[in-house]
């Protein structure tokens, strides 16, 4: 089965992590215009080029996925260095016991904490110390304090394709407030689960699953969900 434009988008921006409201900034539209999209609420729209080219994709890809994502003759990525001179640096391990970087950040990785992309996931604690390290500047880019930041990993498929089981999230605690269409950590009647958001009259909220087909919407009244955080970055590894 085909993605539609909403699935394409919404890839394209986990990849890069960017957020709809910045997406939407670095193309000049409103917010709601990006969200129509990514909701699936547009079919089809005249901003598809100026959006591809701030996430570094083909348009045809875009509005038909045609082809691949990325043009792989385009041998420059943003920072000016060329593909093949990036494959052939030497790629620099590390370990906890090695100094950060000036422009690093440790985060905290709860690997016992599973966030379920699914029906919910109850465990609480985790005592591991694990760290993953990130870009400070990507984190001082969106506005994110490296203290309000934590990784977790994701158990389940209701959003695939876009947050695929095993992958990992990390959310940004400082950011709580409800934008309709993001992706948020949630603690529901003590079950932890990364789900779209959307507000609703009467202090209602809509809990909503990429994977719509198996996991259709559920309505929750606002009180009852407590936001941890919102999901920033998704990784997953391909094997």
């Amino acid at each position: 089965m085909s993605l539609t434009l909403a699935q394409r988008l919404r890839i394209a921006m986990a990849e890069v992590g960017i957020t709809q409201s910045s997406l939407a900034e670095k193309v000049g539209v409103s917010q709601a215009t990006i969200q129509k999209i990514v909701t699936g609420k547009t079919t089809r729209t005249v901003f598809l080029l100026p959006i591809a080219k701030v996430l570094n994709i083909r348009p045809e890809w875009l509005e038909n996925g045609d082809g691949e994502m990325r043009d792989s003759t385009n041998n420059k990525p943003r920072d000016g260095v060329s593909v093949s001179e990036a494959v052939g640096r030497p790629i620099k391990a590390w370990d906890s016991s090695d100094p950060l970087e000036d422009e690093e950040v440790e985060i905290p990785y709860y690997k016992s904490i599973e966030l379920a992309a699914g029906n919910g996931r109850c465990e609480n604690a985790d005592y591991n110390g694990f760290k993953l390290r990130f870009s400070r500047a990507t984190l001082r880019r969106y506005g994110i304090a490296p203290s309000n930041t934590a990784a977790f990993p994701v158990h389940g498929d209701s959003m695939a394709p876009v947050i695929p089981n095993g992958s990992t999230v990390m959310v940004d605690r400082g950011s709580t407030n409800i934008v309709d269409g993001g992706i948020y950590f949630i603690e529901q009647d003590e079950l932890f689960r990364i789900k779209l958001l959307y507000r609703q009259p009467g202090g209602k909220l809509i809990i909503r699953s990429y994977n719509s087909m198996e996991f259709p919407d559920e309505i929750a009244d606002m009180d009852t969900v407590k936001i941890i955080g919102r999901v920033f970055n998704s990784s997953t590894m391909l094997i």
